[in-house]
């Protein structure tokens, strides 16, 4: 088989794989994942680049935007979405192997393909089990490596090659890079200084201007987005992700142990030591108002708007809500109506061991050095690591290799080192060290094959080390082919519940929840749930237009005793959330939900 061949071979089996994987995992959406599928239909439907309502600035805009242009060919955002992430980490096997090849051989760029095929790391971005095994995708990060990847790629050829189409093209994967993730910025620096030390240690200065046009092309592509932040933050701004980070340390955070408060030791905290409240405190806090959230994430308030937002007392067409479920009344007789404590704090109940972490006593401290160990450790096997460690040694061009990796090494790291440890940041990590392993491997068989030259070794070697890493995805798959985990029971009722609200609210409805996929199934407009007593998230409902908010077992709720999994708060312009007694008239249930409208209890007559 030629080498193109075998490079196609193995994009498909990477494909494939991908493509069972998704199949397997059916109706799970990650909370992120979530955001960026309403981000796309928010585009797909003319109202902007816009998230809970707001003009959105934490999350980059090329994912949604390539996931709200194949809806347009009739591709389901879901699927579009899940797409294109299948389809970029199968195609990511090409730079990887182009760079193998280069710096190694055709043997090492085989193995490299097989590796990056099956790597977990690059695999989890289908995950089943998150808090049994790290969840690493949120939506955007297949694009950015397959972007990021191509773009040293491409540099290489360029400063080769010097033609024009490769120079155009670095600009513009860069430019991709960027747009997908903000960690773009810090490899399209370190690839711009790799270039200028290549050109420099080549004597190919004559090559500059045709950098600096790349440079412009990327420039060009990138400017609608700055534009878009500057007209959003009314400042110049690389991205919004900082500004969204900043106003969650203005939340009120629980300081977490060896913390020093805000939104930064806030996710520390929740990553590392499994304090959710801290996270929950600092990014999903309502305002003094008790209208809006605090932190950026969920949104920018439009310019020139008033920062009072009013509560809706008064404001019928505001306010209240459209049409509640169709009028329709109790389809059964149920238990009494739930009782609504309004000042209450908001509760976590989990509804198996499986979906929750170890409560109780506090987060243990952990130290820096364990950290790191346990991020580096969560994207890649460690033997993995360890066979990649003395992979550049091998490199037939170990100056011209160690030039190059060196961007991607700093893209993993430095936004670690500046902000905090996470997995899924570290991920560029991972075709690094498929191409580092496949070096080792390599290596490995010259000195096998000068002792005892075997046909069978490099097979075995590289099949050996490949069946290594696919062997937690088919614990996975098999354990999850049934569709009877814990999460993909769960993500089946929230889908059961937003095909419900899809079918007796009306196409301009609001809906309040907690997770994205409620919102996304019903077809409806979203709000995200604070974090609160039930009055204050009345109140913010009533601000938002909402027609209803949905409150699940499975995430933070004030609800104490709920009768059923999720349970559905209609709201019209009569009802109150203040008062000592609270209670919901039935209006419908199911084995999965109840449905009641929030009415005041009637207060008690004097004997």
């Amino acid at each position: 088989m030629s080498p193109g061949r075998r490079v196609w071979a193995i994009c498909g089996a990477a494909l494939v794989l991908r493509l069972v994987l998704l199949l397997v995992r059916g109706d799970y959406i990650v909370y992120d994942e979530g955001y960026y599928l309403l981000l796309a239909e928010s585009l797909r439907h003319g109202h902007g680049f816009a998230l809970n309502g707001l003009p959105h600035v934490a999350l980059s805009p090329l994912q949604p935007l390539l996931v709200a242009g194949l809806t347009f060919v009739g591709v389901g955002a879901i699927t579009a979405s899940r797409l294109l992430a299948a389809t970029a980490g199968a195609l990511l096997v090409i730079p990887v192997m182009f760079l193998a090849r280069r710096w190694f051989c055709e043997r090492a760029a085989l193995a490299a393909g097989a590796f990056v095929a099956v790597s977990p790391g690059l695999l989890t971005f289908l995950p089943f089990f998150p808090g049994e095994r790290w969840n690493l995708y949120f939506g955007s990060e297949p694009l950015f490596l397959l972007s990021g990847v191509s773009a040293v790629a491409v540099a290489v050829r360029a400063a080769d090659d010097g033609g024009w189409r490769w120079w155009i093209a670095l600009g513009a994967l860069l430019a991709g890079a960027y747009l997908t993730r903000l960690e773009g910025a810090v490899l399209g620096a370190g690839i711009a200084a790799a270039t200028i030390a290549s050109l420099g240690a080549r004597g190919r200065w004559r090559l500059l201007p045709r950098a600096a046009a790349a440079a412009l092309v990327g420039l060009a592509a990138v400017t609608p987005y700055l534009l878009y932040l500057h007209g959003t933050l009314g400042r110049w701004a690389v991205s919004g992700r900082v500004q969204a980070a900043a106003s969650v340390e203005d939340a009120p955070a629980v300081t977490p142990p060896g913390g020093s408060g805000g939104g930064s030791d806030a996710v520390r905290s929740f990553v590392w030591g499994g304090d959710r409240e801290a996270l929950w405190r600092a990014l999903y806090a309502l305002d003094a108002s008790g209208t809006r959230m605090v932190s950026q994430y969920w949104g920018v308030a439009r310019r020139g708007a008033s920062d009072s937002v009013h509560d809706g007392e008064g404001e019928e067409d505001r306010g209240a809500p459209r049409r509640a479920l169709s009028g329709r009344s109790p389809a059964r007789s149920g238990p009494p109506s739930p009782s609504l404590p309004p000042g209450s704090p908001a509760r976590s109940r989990p509804p198996s061991p499986s979906l929750s972490q170890p409560s109780g006593a506090s987060p243990p401290r952990l130290s820096s050095a364990r950290v790191v160990w346990q991020a580096v450790t969560a994207v890649a096997p460690w033997w993995f690591l360890l066979l990649a460690l003395p992979g550049l040694a091998g490199a037939r061009r170990r100056g011209e290799a160690a030039l190059w990796l060196a961007p991607m090494l700093l893209t993993a790291v430095l936004p670690a080192a500046l902000a905090y440890v996470e997995p899924r940041a570290l991920l560029m990590l991972v075709p690094l060290a498929c191409l580092l392993a496949a070096g080792t491997v390599e290596a490995l068989l010259v000195r096998l094959s000068a002792a005892r030259p075997r046909p069978w070794m490099a097979r075995g070697l590289i099949g050996a080390a490949t069946l290594g890493l696919l062997a937690p995805t088919a614990r996975d798959l098999a354990r999850a082919w049934g569709q009877g985990t814990a999460l993909q029971q769960v993500a089946g009722a929230r889908r059961a519940v937003g095909a419900y609200l899809g079918r007796h609210l009306p196409a301009d409805a609001v809906i309040v929840s907690w997770h994205p996929a409620i919102g996304i199934f019903a077809g409806r407009e979203w709000r995200v749930l604070p974090y609160g007593s039930f009055e204050r998230i009345v109140g913010y409902a009533r601000a938002q237009g909402a027609s209803a908010v949905v409150f699940s077992r499975f995430e933070p709720s004030p609800l104490r005793d709920p009768p059923r999994a999720f349970t559905i708060v209609l709201l019209d312009s009569a009802s109150s959330a203040s008062g000592a007694n609270i209670r919901l008239a039935p209006v419908d249930e199911t084995p999965l939900l109840f449905v009641g409208r929030l009415a005041a209890a009637p207060a008690p007559t004097a004997p």
